[in-house]
Parts: structure tokens; C-alpha cells; sequence
């Protein structure tokens, strides 16, 4: 973030106080209009000004300064909307009025030349401005703050921070909270380009907090692109959006290209390339009508791989668009070595290498790949992962498949370190869309080979890492807590204005500033820096021989057509492809529908009939396509199923061949075997049965399940708070619960239960030091979870698990109250003879009566 650097003016000199107030006034509103990223309303007014000093008629050396003040502000917001020429002609005027305001009149030159791209003019500027020794404190903070902006865009990490360190003490000595606000979100962004994501995001929102009415445009920008880097895609193109909205909104169009292509790369990694070729384009073609070259290559850049994205989104591969983007590629690398922009270059030398591979040209390709040279240790990870990809791609063409199995290996075990970093789920589970297409060409070559050992070492290195890192406990934060508390009530508040039929938008949007405080307070906190390395198939196999239950791993994947299992037993492991997956997929969510119909309490029999035939009929389709193929390898004890997304969620326990056979469900096999050390029989270290509100019979369930167990808490009626029930917690004991609940798509943390003073949150619950080993989520279907382009499970039992907890029962579709209540009464009373919480619900479901009980052990099942 960059700022002016015009000095305080009081015009105190020769009396002309009250005359020059009004004028000193407007200038006072174009800094501040300036500062906030409005440009074209800080130009208006400096006219005013300019008029208003005019009119006076009068020449006294208060006079010249002032309008010298003035122009310098004036040139600062010419740069800013781009016309860098009238910027630098307004700056010759400005000396003709007052030559002896030399430091503030350089410090604009400096300004308007940075924003031309002539970085080396402008350093030189910058340096005359802070080597003078007279140097106004408001300048010299200005002037270090945009000097330590330039060392970061070239790289020059520790002259930029010794700058926005000069810059914010400067600003502090001087009472400029603006400017000590914009050093701290430049500190934070430095901590950002150091790879501290957390700290950047961290001391981003304290400076954000510093000032009243924060400007828009920048820091949503600079968020934008760490969040970016973090995965988070989808709050990522939110505050790109903001930006290039403000910019756009301002005519501030030195910085709206910028603000453009990081909308622009977040679209590559939502799959719109469309987006990102037309906001790339309108980006590079503002960079040339500005002058400056470097940032129109670097928008070509993100050109280039919307163009990559329109080729492999594309029906046909026809060789001349990726000869001609080759071309275009590696003629732009070398345009970026000579702009001393060496990373980026390594960037188009991929891109060029990728589509010579298109047009079979592997030596082409190799060469590009080569001049993309060896990386440093500070090259981003996108990058990084980028030439592991190119690398991979090219040995594995020419049949080299030690070497490019290597390179995905080496990728993905990068991108397991970088996830590591991270103490928030949110950002675990995004970073892993960074190595999506390394995870699919190892997976996918596996595949290929048949061999039930490569197939699982490749699934477990391409999906569900997070599962592999330490369990997420965030530290207890007071004022997270305050906030969730306040979402509680404005959630109640704006679901009854809805409910009553007068949504109220201003309650609506507090609700959204809410969560966004939550999510963003939970991105600060940092990772332990561990990876759980995956098992290996032997290793799975020693665990299997020694388990006297003698269980199968089920391990299920897909890809876009196809559907795969690995069945593996402590003798032998076997590949079968199955039917295909978009066939399976809508079974599935056809399934789900009959089932939350059925659990509907009210239903009229005609409908319930249709339902329950078409749910018979799904059910025996899905058990013969995905069952009968692999029922002969099978052992006769427990079923681990390793799945995410869909096949997580599939009603396990109601598939024909499945019912009364123990069945546990879990991310990965390397968490699922890890899980048989852990202690079993949580209920021994305590109980607490909770019951929310709207739920039939809900009170008598948790009365009756808490009188089962000797010692138990009980919370119903106005007891069952949010508060009680974390006050409660049984530490490693079991945790029920009947209630209603919210599966959050977006943000597995927002899934929820509700309670008498509103929704339970997995955020209320994550930072808890006494989290329950077992929970039951028994009238709700939070069992549901989606997956991240990366194969990051995501809903509340994902984050329950990731949390700590060992064991999750709940509902992957609605389940009817009184079937719920009935089966969770068989559930405990089998818990209580000694069986494992898979033995007892499979158990459970196979009695229920009425409608199906559609609920999944997910997690340790013994």
C-alpha cells in the first residue's frame, strides 16, 4: 500500500490565517479523500482549493506554499488515476511557486515514477527525499513507506522492512495515525511475502481496526492475494472483488490492474477461465496505456494461463493455439529476465513448456523447462508446484516413471509442509487446490498401473492431507467468543424478521460481517509444522494382521467418468474400476432426496410408497454396483470405508449387503489405522446428554439416554445453552446430542447444532481444552460433508474429527425424530453391553422401525 507524502499546512506565516482557512480546509479533504483511495474526489478538491486561493488575490510566501501543497496533492492523484505525464507536469509548476518544498515535491516525482514502473528513477527519487536532512516527519514517512513498497515488488525483502518499520515510527512521532495504519498493513504484508500467512493476515486486521472508516481498495487487495496463496479461492475472489469495485468505482487506474489480475488468478482456480482471459486482457491493456511495460507483461502473464485454461477446457486439442501460446510464452520470459522479474519468468517458461507438450514436441518442452532453471527456497509455492507438475509431466511421457513419480511425490510433500504452517481448518483444508493437478496425475498414473500399492500410496498423498497433520486446537480467544456470541443473537434475530416475512437486510448484512470477523480471527493462528507421512501398503497390511477383528479397508475414488476400490485385507490387496461416476453420483443424491422425504412427519402415504420404493430401488442399485463386485474379498468382520465427498456419505448402513455389519468411515486409511491405539469406551470418562429446541421427543431421548449412564449430565429445556453445554464438555468421555443442526457448505466451522440461545457452532467448539472422544449428533444431518478441489473433506463430523475427536455419529441425510430417538436408546444400550460404536449402530439401524435410519459412524469405529 502506497500513500502521499504532503506535509501539514497552517498558513501561520504572515497573518493570512483566516483567509487561507477555507483552502486549508479543501486541502485537508483531498488528502483525506486521497488516503481513502478516491482520487477523483481529492482532484476535485484541489481545484477548489486552487480557486479558493486564487480569488484572494494576494502573494505572501504562506500563499505560495499552500498552493504548492495543493499541486503536490494534485500530482499524487494524477499518478493515481493513471496519467502519469500530468502528474510530473503539475510537479514543475509546484517548484515554480515554492522551490524550497523540494523533499515533498521528490517524493510526489518519486510516486508518479513507481507508478509508471520506472522503479530504478523512482528509487533514486526516493533515496534524494530521505537523505535530505529537513525533511518534513509526514514526508519522510510517505517516502519510506513507498521506497520499502518498491523494495518488495523487487524482492528486496529486508531494505522493505527496515523502510515500513522507518516509515511507521516516523508517522507514530508525527501523530499521522494514517500513516501509521498503512506501515502496519505494509508490515503485515511483508510478513505475507515472508510465507508467515497467519501473521500477515493477523496484523493486517489489527491495522485494519486502527482507524476509522479504513480505506477499501488496498486492503482487499493485499488480502486477496494472501488468501490466495492460502487456498481460501472463494474469500479470495470476495475481496478482489472489493478491490477492483473501489478502484473501478474511483478511477484509480494505477491500481485497478493489479486488483484485476489477482480477480484474475482467482478465476483460474475456480475453473472460469473465460473470466480470467477477459480480466487479464482489460489489466494489460490499462498497464500499456499507463507506460508501464512490466505490469502490462505481468497481466500477459495471467493471459497466458486463462489461455492454458481455455486449451484444457476446450473439446479439441488442435496444436497451433498451443504452438502459438509457446511462442507468445517464451517470448515473454525472456521480456520478464530483462525486467529483472526472474520469478515470473520461470512462470511463462512453464506455461511454454506445458503447451509444447500439447503439440508432442517433448524436447521443446524440456528445453523451456530448463531455462525455468533450478528454485530457490523463496520461490512461491504456486510456482514451485508448478515446475514439480511441468517436471513430472515430462518424465512421465517418456515412460520415466521413478523420476516423475518423484517429482509429484516431492510436490505434494512440499505442499503437506506449507499446510502445516496453518492452525485453521479453512486454511489446511484451501492450500490443498495449490497441488489439485499434481494429487490428479499421480492418482490418475497409478490408476493406470493397476498396482494396489502405487494406487495407495497416490490416493493417500492426493486427498485428505489435513487429515494427516495434527489435530487443530486454536488457543482460547475471549474476544472470538464475544463474537460468536453476538452472531448467536443476530442469527435468531434476522432468521425471525425473515420467518415474519420482513427480512431485514441491515440485520442480514450484520450477520455477514460476523461470520467474516469469525473466519478472519480464525486465519491467524499458526501451525505446529507436522505431516503424518502416509502408510504404506505393507504397513496397513501389519495393522489389518494383528486387529483380532480381522476388518477390510474399502478404499473408494473417483475422477470424472470413472469410479474406483482398493480392498485391502491383511492378505491381500486388490483394484477394481466400478460403474461409472456421473451414473453414481446422481443415484446418490437421488437417494438422499428419498431419504430426507421419508424423514418429512407428515407425509402423505400415497407419496410415502413412491418414496419407498424408489429409495429400495437405489439401494439395491447402489449395493450391486458397488458392492457385489468386491463382496468375495471380503473378511467377515468390520468395514473401514476411506472415501470423501459423496461416497463418504453414502447411507453405508442401508445398503442390502451392508445392513448389520459393522461399517466406520474415514478420509483417509493412514487416519483410520492410526485410530485402533486410542483409547475405547468414552462413556467410562463421562456423559453429557443435551437436548435442543423443535425436536419431538428430544427431551425424552436425552433424559433417557443420560439415565442409562450413571453420573451423566443432563441439559434440556432453557438449561440446553451453548454456554452449558461447553462448560459441560467430558473430557475424552461422549458428548449427545439431539438437535437440530445446519450443514455449511462453504465453511465446515459454521455447520451447527441449535440450542435454546441459538446455533452451536464447530468454531464454539474447536478451541475447547476438554473436547469430548465420541459425539453423537443424533436428529440432524450434519453428517453430510462436500470436499474441496484438493479432496479436503469438509462439514461439521470433518471438523469434529479434525478437531481431536475421535469418534462422530451422525446423519449424512434427515432422519425422522421418532426413529432417531429410538435408535440412539438401542445405540447406547449395545455401548453399554460392550461393543464399538460400529458394532452398535450397525446394530441399531438394522432394528429401526418406521423409516430408515440413515446415520454413519465416521471416525474410529472400534
Amino acid at each position: 500500500m502506497s500513500r502521499d507524502g504532503v506535509q501539514e499546512s497552517t498558513g501561520n506565516g504572515t497573518g493570512h490565517v483566516d483567509i487561507l482557512r477555507p483552502a486549508v480546509s479543501l486541502l485537508e479533504k483531498a488528502r483525506a479523500a486521497g488516503d481513502a483511495g478516491h482520487p477523483l474526489s481529492a482532484l476535485r478538491y484541489c481545484e477548489r482549493a486552487l480557486k479558493s486561493i486564487s480569488a484572494l488575490g494576494i502573494g505572501s510566501s504562506d500563499v505560495s506554499e499552500l498552493s504548492c501543497l495543493v499541486l503536490i496533492t494534485q500530482a499524487y492523484q494524477h499518478s493515481a488515476l493513471g496519467d502519469v505525464k500530468t502528474a510530473l507536469a503539475v510537479l514543475e509548476l509546484a517548484e515554480q511557486h515554492d522551490a524550497s518544498m523540494q523533499a515533498a515535491i521528490w517524493g510526489a516525482r518519486a510516486m508518479s515514477l513507481m507508478r509508471s514502473g520506472d522503479d530504478a528513477a523512482a528509487l533514486r527519487a526516493f533515496d534524494h527525499v530521505i537523505g535530505a536532512a529537513d525533511t518534513d516527519p509526514r514526508v519522510l514517512s510517505a517516502a519510506l513507506l513507498n521506497r520499502g513498497w518498491l523494495h518488495m515488488g523487487g524482492g528486496r525483502l529486508s531494505p522493505a522492512r527496515s523502510d515500513t518499520q522507518g516509515a511507521l515510527d516516523a508517522a507514530t512521532t508525527a501523530g499521522d495515525n494514517w500513516g501509521a495504519f498503512m506501515a502496519a498493513h505494509n508490515l503485515g504484508y511483508l510478513q505475507f511475502l515472508s510465507g508467515d500467512l497467519p501473521g500477515a493476515l493477523e496484523s493486517m486486521e489489527l491495522a485494519q481496526r486502527s482507524v476509522d472508516d479504513p480505506p477499501v481498495g488496498m486492503p482487499a487487495l493485499d488480502r486477496a492475494r494472501v488468501l490466495l496463496v492460502a487456498g481460501l479461492i472463494r474469500e479470495a475472489s470476495e475481496f478482489s472483488r472489493l478491490a477492483v469495485e473501489d478502484f473501478d468505482r474511483n478511477k484509480a487506474l494505477s491500481e485497478l490492474p493489479d486488483a484485476l489480475a489477482v480477480a484474475a488468478e482467482t478465476d483460474l482456480l475456480r475453473g472460469d477461465w473465460r473470466s480470467a482471459l477477459t480480466r487479464a486482457r482489460r489489466a494489460k491493456t490499462l498497464n500499456i496505456k499507463r507506460g508501464n511495460d512490466n505490469a502490462a507483461m505481468l497481466a500477459e502473464l495471467v493471459e497466458l494461463k486463462a489461455e492454458a485454461g481455455r486449451r484444457s477446457g476446450g473439446r479439441s486439442h488442435r496444436p497451433a493455439p498451443a504452438e502459438r501460446d509457446a511462442r507468445r510464452a517464451a517470448e515473454l520470459a525472456h521480456g520478464l529476465v530483462a525486467a529483472d522479474l526472474s520469478t515470473d519468468a520461470v512462470t511463462a517458461h512453464l506455461l511454454a513448456a506445458e503447451a509444447l507438450l500439447e503439440t508432442d514436441d517433448v524436447d521443446g518442452a524440456r528445453t523451456q523447462a530448463q531455462h525455468a532453471g533450478k528454485l530457490g527456497r523463496d520461490v512461491p509455492m504456486g510456482v514451485r508446484l508448478h515446475a514439480r507438475l511441468v517436471s513430472a509431466r515430462l518424465d512421465l511421457r517418456q515412460q520415466d516413471h521413478v523420476r516423475g513419480f518423484a517429482h509429484i511425490r516431492r510436490g505434494l510433500d512440499e505442499l503437506a509442509d506449507f499446510q502445516a504452517r496453518f492452525g485453521s481448518q479453512d486454511m489446511q483444508s484451501g492450500a490443498s487446490i495449490h497441488g489439485a493437478a499434481l494429487a490428479r496425475l499421480g492418482l490418475r498414473t497409478a490408476v493406470d498401473s493397476g498396482s494396489a500399492a502405487l494406487i495407495l500410496q497416490w490416493l493417500e498423498r492426493s486427498r485428505a492431507v489435513t487429515t494427516r497433520l495434527p489435530a487443530v486446537h486454536p488457543p482460547a480467544d475471549a474476544e472470538l467468543a464475544d463474537t460468536l456470541g453476538e452472531l448467536r443473537l443476530a442469527t435468531i434475530d434476522a432468521r425471525a424478521a425473515a420467518v415474519a416475512g420482513h427480512r431485514d437486510a441491515v440485520l442480514e448484512r450484520r450477520v455477514a460481517d460476523l461470520r467474516n470477523h469469525v473466519r478472519s480471527r480464525s486465519w491467524t493462528v499458526s501451525g505446529s509444522g507436522t505431516v503424518q507421512r502416509p502408510l504404506t501398503l505393507a504397513a496397513v497390511q501389519r495393522l489389518l494382521a494383528v486387529d483380532p477383528s480381522d476388518p477390510t479397508v474399502v478404499a473408494l475414488l473417483h475422477g470424472d467418468r470413472e469410479t474406483h476400490v482398493l480392498v485391502i485385507t491383511a492378505r491381500r490387496a486388490v483394484h477394481r474400476p466400478l460403474i461409472d461416476w456421473p451414473s453414481l453420483h446422481a443415484r446418490i443424491r437421488r437417494t438422499s432426496a428419498d431419504l430426507d422425504l421419508l424423514a418429512a412427519p407428515r407425509i402423505p402415504t400415497p407419496m410415502m410408497a413412491v418414496a419407498q420404493q424408489s429409495l429400495a430401488a437405489d439401494l439395491a442399485h447402489l449395493g450391486h454396483h458397488l458392492l457385489e463386485p468386491i463382496l468375495p474379498l471380503l473378511t467377515g468382520g468390520p468395514v473401514i470405508v476411506a472415501a470423501v465427498g459423496p461416497l463418504a456419505t453414502l447411507p453405508w448402513g442401508l445398503l442390502p449387503q451392508f445392513v448389520g455389519r459393522p461399517v466406520s468411515v474415514s478420509s483417509s486409511v493412514t487416519v483410520a489405522m492410526s485410530a485402533g491405539g486410542r483409547p475405547s469406551r468414552a462413556y467410562l470418562r463421562g456423559v453429557l446428554a443435551v437436548a435442543g429446541p423443535d425436536v419431538p421427543g428430544g427431551a425424552d431421548e436425552a433424559t433417557t439416554i443420560a439415565s442409562m449412564h450413571p453420573g451423566a449430565g443432563l441439559l434440556v429445556g432453557a438449561e440446553a445453552t451453548g454456554e452449558a453445554l461447553l462448560g459441560q464438555l467430558p473430557q475424552g468421555g461422549l458428548l449427545h446430542i439431539a438437535a437440530h443442526g445446519h450443514h455449511e457448505t462453504d465453511s465446515p466451522l459454521f455447520s451447527s447444532v441449535q440450542l435454546m440461545d441459538g446455533p452451536l457452532y464447530g468454531y464454539d467448539i474447536a478451541p475447547n481444552p476438554t473436547l469430548p472422544d465420541h459425539v453423537v449428533l443424533s436428529s440432524c444431518d450434519v453428517g453430510r460433508s462436500d470436499d474441496r478441489p484438493g479432496g479436503e473433506p469438509l462439514g461439521l463430523a470433518a471438523a469434529l474429527l479434525r478437531s481431536g475427536v475421535s469418534t462422530v455419529v451422525a446423519g449424512v441425510s434427515r432422519i425422522s425424530d421418532q426413529v432417531a430417538a429410538s435408535t440412539m436408546v438401542v445405540y447406547h444400550e449395545r455401548l453399554l453391553a460392550g461393543d464399538g460404536p460400529a458394532v452398535a449402530l450397525a446394530d441399531a439401524i438394522s432394528r429401526a422401525e418406521g423409516a430408515p435410519a440413515p446415520l454413519t459412524c465416521f471416525g474410529a469405529g472400534s
